[in-house]
């Protein structure tokens, strides 16, 4: 258990502290953590789908594992949203976010690499599989959903605009693409995306700390504890019964698992700073997450 705390779970997290350090002693301010946001959005976090997309192992996907995986981050998403939309009075977009932070596991940013270095390739194809299917349904979803609420009662054809023109969507499309046509893309371009991708996880993480640095932790909220409890208690135990009642490899239930006791995902924070939505409550539900995660995840990779 200590082995994988120290590495690779602690070295992952130590970004985010820096980032908590950096904000509370004045080395950066919020207005550089939300250009830095923007960089992640528009430029590192598509090269990162792009290259996670094209390379994937679709063969080697259990799809079963798949869509029960997906079934219960729907059931978990709906129940954030409707948790925080009827006892804590959140807007609708607010609360949209809320319900994404509790499905959405910081996968891509901090689960993805430690069970790389942990499970080695099985886990990267595992992880891989419900990356592409949160971005695709998940995150693209909620884009789109956002987008119809800030649009009001414009036509459809600026809606679909605003949707099409999304990096992760254009990055998936791309990445499909790719993998269709692999023999014709110049090695470059895979190049090209590893490179600018890995540069994804640590920029969400930086910001997220220096934005959670001005964020008051001494009265977290019941919102916030509502959406930690879904995601670190009732995603995982959610996902072990949707586990036991039908047959799924036991080596990818068990990554499965991993991924869904990680803790609350970084997008729906860096879609918040995009689109100009509150970010307090989902930022303490990602720090605190983040903490409690620590110590489990070492325990279930022990």
């Amino acid at each position: 258990m200590l082995s994988t705390f120290s590495d690779p779970i602690l070295p992952v997290f130590v970004i985010l502290a820096l980032g908590v350090l950096a904000g509370w002693r004045g080395w950066f301010d919020v207005d550089f953590a939300r250009n830095l946001n923007r960089f992640t959005y528009y430029v590192a976090q598509p090269a990162l789908v792009y290259f996670v997309v094209a390379r994937a192992p679709f063969a080697a996907f259990d799809y079963r594992a798949l869509g029960l995986y997906l079934a219960s981050e729907i059931a978990v998403y709906a129940l954030g949203y409707w948790v925080v939309r009827r006892y804590f009075g959140r807007t609708r977009p607010e609360a949209l976010l809320l319900g994404m932070t509790c499905a959405l596991v910081n996968h891509l940013f901090y689960i993805l690499p430690i069970a790389e270095r942990i499970y080695g390739e099985e886990a990267s194809a595992t992880v891989a599989g419900i990356i592409i299917v949160d971005i695709a349904l998940l995150f693209c979803g909620t884009i789109l959903i956002l987008d119809i609420m800030k649009a009001g009662n414009a036509a459809p054809g600026k809606v679909a605009r605003m949707t099409i023109g999304n990096p992760a969507l254009l990055a998936i499309v791309a990445g499909l693409g790719t993998y269709a046509l692999e023999p014709l893309t110049p090695q470059g371009a895979f190049t090209f995306a590893e490179f600018v991708g890995r540069a994804a996880p640590p920029s969400a993480l930086f910001a997220l700390g220096i934005i959670v640095a001005g964020t008051d932790f001494r009265r977290p909220g019941g919102a916030t504890w509502s959406v930690v409890a879904i995601k670190t208690l009732a995603h995982p135990i959610l996902l072990i019964s949707m586990f036991a009642m039908t047959e799924v490899d036991v080596d990818k239930a068990e990554i499965a698992l991993l991924v869904a006791a990680g803790p609350c995902g970084a997008m729906p924070f860096v879609i918040a700073l995009q689109y100009g939505i509150k970010t307090d409550t989902i930022a303490r539900a990602i720090l605190i997450s983040t903490g409690i995660t620590l110590f489990t995840l070492a325990w279930l990779t022990a």
